[in-house]
């Protein structure tokens, strides 16, 4: 199983071919909670991991506090041993069975011994890595090792075999060798995430049947709102506002998108311009119903870590919202799953966020986004509404042969 999850990782862009080799090396007996671990060490992003897992029905993704109230009789049944070979983590009981964070949650050989440890029917989920581990070093302590007075010995490894430690710093993912912006490939694994799940953990909220290609294409679009949430008391008093610029400075952005020759840099453009009135932007594309990361600019934006997010497009999230009504969204961040993905992706210290559909006549192609954006929306508007044309434009030219 875990050959197979490795090789979806690489067809999803992921992990490049080397770090699919450093993290396999080839053993079949290496368990496939070590082979993520492995995959990690060498450079695959843990958020991107756990979406990937949340994408094929794993979720939601479990967050670390939700980790650390693992149900004390449920952390017994499973011996420490197993849970660290496993890399998984039981958590609470649920009517549909035994809710557990794993490593790899699609492996079915981990699922059955742990079905058989825990006693009955388990709910495999994600979390990120660092944080599933965390969670099961607290759980199951390791032994303290027995005094060792041959000096020989002392020198011996203590590390396990096949085992590459997890460090802090990771080779830099979502580089054009990784991870295209226009290869749909990681779409086509995506898929709505379990219902069962949902009601098993009691998350989310009921799914909308939505439409793919909504017909609210007018310009100013209506908003859809909800009150931001107030700031932790911990942060800081004196937020960053977003710059303010001028007219002419915006459309200097706007003639430009006028005369881009890719894709790429209409989203380029677009997304500096933004940054005229928020702190961050970012574009995501609308193919096969998933909304995918193109590229980002702007505070605690990277476009390594925007391109690592995906989210299904009927999965419960504010990204749903405006899909299924095709209006501009601006308000707090959501609850769900999918919004902790797509809030993560912007940075923790992001309050409020702007969603305003890209359209091609009255097909959605795409959303704008920007994070604490300035009161006035208008910007943000005008430049999506750019995207799109830009878009068209580059569409007719390229079936043109010009």
């Amino acid at each position: 199983m875990a050959g197979r999850l490795v090789e979806q990782l690489v067809d999803a862009g992921l992990v490049t071919e080397a770090q699919a080799h450093a993290g396999d090396k080839g053993d079949p007996l290496l368990p496939s909670g070590r082979i993520v671990q492995n995959l990690v060490a060498a450079g695959l992003d843990e958020r991107a991991l756990a979406g990937f897992f949340v994408s094929l029905g794993f979720g939601p993704m479990l967050q670390a506090q939700e980790l650390a109230r693992a149900d004390e009789n449920l952390v017994r049944r499973l011996p420490g041993a197993d849970a660290h070979e496993l890399c998984a983590m039981p958590l609470r009981p649920s009517p549909a069975g035994a809710i557990v964070a794993m490593a790899d949650p699609t492996d079915d050989r981990a699922v059955a011994k742990l079905s058989q440890a825990l006693g009955g029917s388990i709910l495999p989920t994600a979390a990120k890595l660092s944080d599933l581990v965390a969670s099961i070093d607290r759980a199951y302590p390791p032994e303290r090792p027995a005094a060792v007075t041959d000096p020989v010995a002392l020198a011996r490894p203590r590390t396990p075999s096949g085992v590459v430690p997890l460090v802090e710093e990771k080779p830099e993912i979502g580089t054009d060798q990784t991870m295209s912006a226009s290869d749909p490939s990681l779409s086509e694994l995506a898929s709505t995430a379990s219902p069962v799940w949902d009601r098993a953990w009691n998350r989310s909220t009921t799914e909308r049947e939505v439409s793919l290609t909504p017909k609210s294409s007018h310009i100013p679009l209506p908003i859809v709102s909800r009150p931001a949430t107030a700031p932790p008391a911990s942060a800081p008093a004196d937020t960053v506002q977003p710059r303010r610029v001028s007219d002419s400075a915006i459309d200097a952005h706007l003639d430009e998108l006028g005369r881009v020759t890719s894709r790429d840099d209409v989203v380029r453009v677009a997304c500096h311009a933004c940054l005229a009135a928020a702190r961050g932007a970012a574009f995501l594309a609308l193919r096969k119903g998933v909304f995918r990361g193109w590229d980002g600019a702007g505070e605690d934006v990277t476009s390594a870590g925007i391109r690592s997010l995906w989210v299904p497009a009927s999965n419960p999230s504010i990204l749903n919202e405006v899909l299924h009504t095709g209006r501009l969204f601006r308000g707090a961040y959501g609850q769900t799953a999918a919004d902790h993905l797509f809030r993560a992706a912007f940075g923790s210290h992001s309050r409020e966020i702007v969603i305003v559909p890209v359209m091609i006549g009255s097909r959605m192609v795409g959303v704008l986004c920007t994070s604490d954006p300035s009161n006035d929306t208008t910007v943000v508007e005008r430049v999506a509404e750019a995207v799109g044309h830009a878009f068209e434009r580059l569409i007719v030219s390229q079936k043109s042969g010009a």
